[in-house]
């Protein structure tokens, strides 16, 4: 019944069946299925789909009832699903950071009413098989469009990923390093300096909607301990940056770990503790990675982070964007990339302390990285996008690759861009697994990830919100978004000319 389906479906498609259909029911027939929950691969499998689920996995040479007649069949042969990406660590470009841009250029931008900018960026993780995407943290008006675009997306009037919005909770800097008592600002949940303004600055982003909370590096010793025990008494996840070291009210390392948060935003954050007097040595790796498991705390190393900044300060550029992504980088974005927007690029940048360390660095967050997943802590992929030199989206498959490089497994690559994402933002929505009765938030791959992790970038599709999205729909869409972007670069070089 299935074979006799396909062959029908396949040879009378309309030109409408190549374009993303609403939310209704596909049967993709004789695909090869990593679940990615265990080890296996299940292989000629039809999986059924139906308003956002996974209805059915239907064994080879099993039957689809009647009822499942009016499923859209799409052709598995020779292909993979797998479950859809997540990058677990991202800041998104949005409108509203272009307006509350300080750069000259870009807040000057006329940007129209149609969200055209956003619906870029998001159609960007759909091409590069992003299903899922973690913001961890932006400006006031970032932060409202984001609020604003996760229900759009998920009442699917905007293709896109499903968006998990953090809120940043973070102390002025003064406030940490050795200045007069009477340099610190004044406390309020905006910038908490004490420990009820901390707790207040979570209750207000729960109100407000929020998904999880960013704890950042400049709360003092009460403060970082006071907004880590309430987003955990209001079931609010974290993840952040530890905090500072060696000042009078700031944290040590053993105060991080008696009051951890869920997950650490990179490996880079646990160098920074590594330096602090020991130096990158080897007996601190393994205190670290120990500490990090017996706290049960994931991480999400960032690694390509690293690797793009260490890049940037060795070659004095922009290390370029994989493949034709490059064509993809929207005008806004290649300004802020370049100078003098760009601080990594900066002389001051160059002239800091332990600017000469940072490749040693990368090497430590590199082998810790590989000692954490030795010990089962859990990893998930973040890239820090839009960060110079990693593109929305294709970012994810880099980082990917980068942890192939330091020793996991394919299937635990696989892992770490979806399930381990989907327990720590989502775990009451289910596993993030291709199995039956999950969400439909999948890839489906025209190569075996397993036998070549680069495969990833070889994507036919994505299901999303309950819809299929055929990669020449994708192309499609941003074809016509080109437009859009042409006109924002004609504005930057008149603004350019001007001055």
């Amino acid at each position: 019944m299935i074979a006799y389906l396909l062959a029908l479906t396949l040879g009378a498609q309309s030109p409408a069946a190549d374009a993303a259909s609403a939310a209704g029911a596909w049967l993709v027939a004789d695909v090869s299925v990593i679940p990615a929950d265990t080890d296996e691969v299940l292989r000629h499998r039809n999986v059924l789909i139906r308003d956002g689920r996974i209805v059915r996995i239907l064994a080879p040479g099993a039957k689809a009832p009647v009822s499942d007649a009016d499923a859209t069949i799409i052709d598995g042969r020779g292909k993979y699903l797998v479950p859809g990406f997540v990058d677990a660590h991202v800041h998104i470009a949005t409108e509203g950071a272009i307006r509350d841009s300080k750069d000259p250029v870009i807040s000057t931008l006329e940007l129209g009413q149609a969200h055209g900018y956003d619906r870029q960026v998001m159609l960007g993780f759909l091409k590069a098989g992003v299903t899922g995407a973690a913001n961890l943290g932006g400006s006031a008006r970032s932060d409202e469009d984001l609020l604003w675009l996760r229900g759009e997306i998920a009442a699917g009037r905007i293709a896109g990923p499903q968006l998990y919005v953090g809120k940043r909770i973070n102390g002025p800097r003064v406030a940490v390093a050795l200045q007069p008592a009477s340099t610190v600002p004044a406390s309020k949940p905006e910038a908490p300096t004490t420990a009820a303004d901390g707790a207040a600055a979570v209750r207000q982003a729960r109100e407000r909607g929020y998904d999880f909370i960013k704890p950042y590096q400049f709360l003092n010793r009460e403060t970082y301990r006071a907004v880590v025990d309430e987003a955990r008494r209001q079931g609010m996840v974290t993840t952040g940056h530890l905090p500072e070291l060696g000042c009078a009210s700031c944290a040590d390392r053993a105060f991080a770990f008696a009051h951890p948060m869920d997950n650490i935003a990179h490996s880079e954050e646990l160098t920074r503790f590594a330096r602090i007097g020991s130096d990158l040595s080897p007996q601190d790796l393994d205190a670290l990675a120990d500490a990090v498991a017996e706290r049960k705390i994931a991480v999400t190393p960032t690694l390509v982070t690293l690797k793009t900044i260490v890049g940037m300060y060795v070659q004095r550029a922009v290390p370029p964007v994989p493949g034709d992504w490059a064509t993809r980088v929207d005008p806004v974005t290649r300004l802020d990339w370049a100078p003098p927007a760009n601080r990594y690029l900066s002389q001051a940048f160059r002239d800091q302390d332990g600017a000469d360390t940072f490749s040693a660095g990368y090497d430590f967050a590199r082998v810790l990285t590989r000692q954490l997943w030795k010990r089962g802590v859990p990893l998930t992929v973040g890239t820090d996008a839009s960060l110079p030199g990693l593109a929305f989206g294709v970012s994810v498959q880099q980082e990917m690759i980068e942890l192939r490089e330091v020793g996991l497994r394919p299937i635990d690559v696989l892992r770490a861009a979806s399930i381990n994402a989907h327990r720590l933002f989502d775990p009451k929505a289910g596993s993030g697994a291709v199995r039956e009765g999950e969400r439909a938030n999948l890839v489906l791959l025209d190569a075996d990830p397993l036998a070549d992790i680069h495969n990833v970038a070889k994507i036919a599709g994505v299901f999303t919100q309950g819809r299929w999205w055929p990669m020449a729909e994708i192309d499609r869409r941003l074809d016509e978004g080109r437009a859009f972007e042409q006109a924002l670069s004609r504005q930057i070089q008149a603004h350019k000319a001007g001055h």
